[in-house]
């Protein structure tokens, strides 16, 4: 998809342990010019509430709606910031593209990610979508898909792509750049120009006084 289907900055916001170089989220910042990470620390032991307070700090920075594209554990830490977030700082997003997110009880029985409590409930004015794969290792279908009921996202399957990252084989992810393109608001239609909607409108009024028009209405009624 070519990047100028992409209207606004992008932040992306990898999950455990970071995304390496042949990570979509990094070939994405490489491709489009308006891309850049939110450096969350702590990657291989990550602290919720300071993954949170990042993700605040950079939404916070941008002066204009930005595009999310979330991964894995990155996907519960804006689930996270996003629940707690003021209408104000929730209308800085534009839409949010969340990822392969992790079932958080099997991260913690292998005693990472012990400090994520599991992603609260919110309803959203945002357009969302949630991305799962049939085979990821991390998540089982059924589970993002009640996610998506959670965080009032659209659901989308994928298909077999495992956990959706670098091992996947899907270079710079082309699907993903659609339906992150496809979360953007539509522009508005040539007809919302009020001058044009003027013109439109005094038509009926010329058609009434149509003398056609009066002939006829007076037929019917005699």
């Amino acid at each position: 998809m070519h990047s100028s289907t992409i209207n606004h900055k992008i932040l992306t916001i990898p999950g455990l342990y970071n995304s390496g170089p042949t990570h979509w989220q990094s070939l994405w910042e490489q491709k489009f010019l308006a891309c850049e990470r939110v450096e969350l620390g702590n990657w291989n032991d990550p602290d919720k509430d300071e993954w949170v307070a990042r993700i605040a700090a950079a939404i916070a920075a941008e002066n204009e709606p930005v595009l999310i594209a979330a991964h894995s554990l990155g996907c519960h830490a804006f689930a996270h910031w996003f629940a707690q977030a003021s209408g104000f700082a929730r209308a800085r997003i534009a839409g949010a593209l969340l990822v392969a997110p992790p079932e958080l009880s099997q991260l913690r029985r292998d005693n990472r990610a012990m400090s994520f409590a599991d992603s609260p409930s919110f309803t959203s004015r945002v357009p969302m979508v949630l991305v799962a794969s049939d085979n990821d290792p991390y998540a089982k279908t059924s589970h993002v898909w009640r996610l998506s009921r959670h965080w009032d996202a659209r659901f989308v399957n994928a298909g077999p792509f495992g956990h959706i990252n670098a091992d996947s084989g899907i270079a710079d992810w082309p699907y993903g750049q659609y339906l992150l393109a496809s979360l953007q608001p539509a522009p508005a239609p040539a007809l919302a120009d009020e001058a044009l909607w003027l013109r439109a409108g005094d038509w009926p009024n010329r058609v009434r006084r149509d003398p056609r028009f009066e002939f006829r209405e007076s037929a019917q009624r005699s």
